[in-house]
């Protein structure tokens, strides 16, 4: 995914300034300043550091950041985290919590083994016997077991299954 913004860097700036400690200088103090005085911002000057920090902390690679005629670019890859999930993990998971499991269970959770992405309607569509309600209701008995654990968004997430 790429963001552009159409602004510029302060003279003599370049994408290495703006990655290393520096001074903010906003582009536009009076509407950085109503966004702060809003509680929109804690401070300004802090962004670039907030994104990369915040990518590192999900397990997603560093966003680049360009500057050229047409503005400053960031874009992100999409680099998901590893998600390998291996016959013994599911042996162990399945140890852990005995025999409990159901069959309609364990038919969750080979499906997302194979398809970690997939959306409660995906796994609803694609699995007898199985609502998109009860659907909901597994994968949140499957957190509570520690079991799965759901790294990222809805939209670009992914179901990872636990040990």
């Amino acid at each position: 995914m790429e963001i552009v913004n159409g602004g510029v860097l302060p003279d003599g700036w370049t994408v290495e300034t703006l990655l290393s400690s520096h001074r903010s200088f906003p582009y536009n103090p009076d509407i950085a300043n109503a966004f702060f005085r809003s509680g929109e911002i804690e401070a300004w000057g802090r962004g670039i550091e907030r994104i990369i920090t915040a990518c590192k902390n999900d397990g997603f690679s560093t966003p680049e950041f360009r500057c050229d005629a047409s503005g400053i670019w960031t874009i992100f890859k999409f680099e998901y985290p590893e998600r390998a999930t291996t016959q013994k993990t599911t042996q162990k998971t399945t140890q852990k919590i005995g025999l409990n499991l159901t069959e309609q269970q364990r038919a969750i959770l080979s499906f997302l083994k194979e398809y970690p992405g997939a959306t409660r309607k995906e796994i609803s569509e694609n699995l007898l016997n199985i609502t998109e309600d009860g659907v909901k209701y597994n994968l949140s008995r499957f957190q509570e077991l520690g079991l799965l654990k759901r790294v990222g968004g809805r939209k670009h997430g992914y179901w990872q299954i636990l040990e």
